[in-house]
């Protein structure tokens, strides 16, 4: 032991350890100023130090053999032992390192689109949580105003106003965007006063590239929004004139806006109850501002989809009240891209769909972040048997808004018209763990997992939904997948579910939770498919929905072989996809 203390004082081991690791210290310190700097990628440092630690061991075998004087010779066990580190090395290298991945790129920094952009929902300073909508409509008339630039990709609403709790870094939320900048803020309103401040921040590096406070009348506050546009276009060195030429309109009554800005945000949010009052506060806008055209068009869109979330209304009632407040729209403003959507809508309603797809690229057109223009665009594309491409538009759409729930829906269903039941789930897989009641995305997930004939998994999921939406329906779920599993009077089931009418589902004590074009695929499944054929074609003069087109895309097996099957297709406008596949073989 003291002979071999002695040979590591004589060939001074510690010494050159000890400057070794004070010198590779000192370089990683600079370094990693240096990568956060020049925005150098964390794989860089990973590298660096992992070379540090294996080149530390080097240093100690050099020391041991050439310490004394430094007048050995390399012999073959300091060859054998300093190959054997560099193995190692480079298996650490190999294991902790970059890595190709075919993932999708989603991270900040160098992989984001340097001209992409989230707003986050403003901070209300107010004190009233009654403001909450004021500062939210800021959000959205900035991000509208961006939204109109062509160069500028922006997150929509949906998902970008879902960090509004704050408890996230940005980084974190820019990778689950998408994009390289996010937008936030603050508002207070005080009287007929605000203060506006708004700041702009490189999530790639955590930098504040713009700040910015704004002290105005609230009869001044419409310009606000077009001055910290133009203030983030100059960040960028893009021009801003699509986005003003596109710009919405400012309406001449602050009260009005206030109640624009109140149904805008109901409007997002969906569901019966909050639909309707995002009617009564648009008519309350246009009542103070008849010149209001966003209004109109708001009114236009909340009763393109009402029947789809209420049986309140007919589909026919709800279309002629969205013609008439887009027409009222469009004769006001023009250039207001939540009009074309709503014309596109009533188009598809009436299977005019190269009409409907030129309105909704109209409306892209005016607001290259479009995102719900998108999911519109992509959904007549796929009912009229463009599956490849109305799913391409659909993931677009979901680009733009990766946390809606209804575009994660709609991605499902047409993944679920290819045949692709275990690639319908994924989309709204990590929405349901952050919002496990969400009707669209457990409809989908629960109807994909149906459609895969996993009936054991799909029960719990059906229940679920059922519960949600319409527990007067956990009969029905039990009585159909009994039968399903063999334990049941099948047709006795079918025969009843075939008799739901359309808008049941919303229907308390109804006993369905069932879609037009659900109906349809479980009929199938149960044995029935000459029935489901009748309840389509039952149904099919009066669709105002497109349901029908999703149901015969949807439906499996050789029922697309029947001739009644491709009659209903032709008076349905569109072609089916699955024919040649699946009948090619039969005489």
């Amino acid at each position: 032991m003291t002979n071999y203390l002695a040979q590591l004082k004589q060939r001074k081991l510690v010494q050159w350890a000890l400057a070794y690791v004070a010198a590779m210290f000192a370089l990683i310190q600079v370094l990693d100023i240096v990568a956060q700097r020049f925005g150098w990628p964390e794989q860089a440092i990973r590298f660096t130090i992992i070379a540090v630690c294996v080149g530390f061991f080097v240093v100690l075998v050099l020391a041991w053999y050439h310490g004394e004087r430094g007048v050995q010779r390399v012999n073959g066990t300091e060859l054998l032992i300093l190959a054997l580190l560099l193995a190692i090395g480079g298996l650490a290298l190999w294991q902790f390192g970059p890595r190709n991945t075919t993932a999708p790129k989603v991270a900040t920094g160098s992989d984001a689109d340097p001209k992409s952009i989230a707003v986050l929902p403003f901070v209300n300073m107010s004190g009233e949580k009654d403001n909450d909508y004021f500062s939210d409509g800021i959000s959205e008339e900035i991000l509208n105003v961006l939204a109109g630039i062509p160069e500028l990709r922006v997150a929509a609403r949906t998902s970008s106003f879902s960090f509004r709790d704050g408890k996230h870094e940005a980084q974190d939320i820019a990778q689950e965007l998408h994009v390289r900048l996010l937008l936030e803020g603050s508002v207070r309103k005080q009287g007929d006063r605000a203060r506006i401040t708004a700041q702009l921040i490189d999530a790639s590096n955590g930098y504040h590239l713009w700040s910015q406070t704004y002290d105005r009348d609230l009869k001044d506050i419409f310009a606000i929004q077009d001055e910290i546009a133009a203030a983030i276009a100059d960040q960028l060195k893009i021009k801003i004139g699509t986005a003003a030429e596109t710009a919405p309109k400012k309406p001449r009554s602050v009260e009005a806006h206030d109640f624009y800005l109140r149904g805008l945000g109901l409007w997002q949010v969906r569901g019966e109850a909050q639909l309707f009052a995002a009617i009564k506060n648009f008519e309350s806008a246009v009542a103070a501002d008849p010149q209001f055209t966003e209004a109109y068009a708001g009114l236009g869109l909340v009763y393109t989809i009402l029947p789809d979330f209420s049986s309140k209304i007919s589909y026919d009632d709800a279309m002629k009240r969205a013609e008439d407040y887009a027409e009222m729209a469009l004769s006001i403003d023009p250039s207001v891209p939540e009009i074309y959507p709503v014309f596109g809508y009533l188009a598809d309603s009436d299977r005019r769909t190269k009409t409907a797809q030129a309105l909704y690229r109209r409306a892209i057109e005016l607001r290259p972040s479009f995102a719900t223009s998108y999911q519109w665009l992509g959904n007549s594309m796929w009912t009229e048997g463009d599956l490849e491409g109305g799913l391409r538009v659909l993931e677009r759409a979901l680009v733009l808004d990766p946390k809606s729930t209804i575009i994660a829906n709609n991605n499902a269903m047409v993944l679920i018209a290819m045949g692709r039941y275990v690639d319908a789930i994924a989309p709204c897989a990590p929405l349901l763990k952050a919002v496990p009641d969400d009707i669209n995305c457990l409809e989908s997930t629960a109807y994909a997992t149906l459609m895969a004939k996993d009936y054991a998994a799909a029960r719990p999921l059906y229940e679920h939904y059922a519960r949600v939406l319409n527990p007067s329906a956990l009969g029905t779920i039990r009585d159909t997948f009994d039968a399903l599993e063999g334990h049941g009077d099948r047709h006795a089931i079918a025969v009843r579910i075939a008799g739901f009418t359309q808008q049941s589902s919303y229907v308390a004590d109804s006993g369905n939770v069932f879609g037009v074009y659900v109906v349809a695929s479980v009929l199938v499944l149960l044995g029935e498919p000459k029935l489901a054929l009748a309840n389509l074609r039952s149904f099919i003069a009066t669709d105002r929905s497109g349901q029908t087109n999703w149901a015969l895309l949807q439906m499996p097996g050789e029922v697309h072989c029947d001739p009644e099957f491709a009659e209903l297709t032709k008076i349905a406008k569109m072609t089916d996809p699955h024919h040649d596949a699946l009948c090619s073989k039969k005489p």
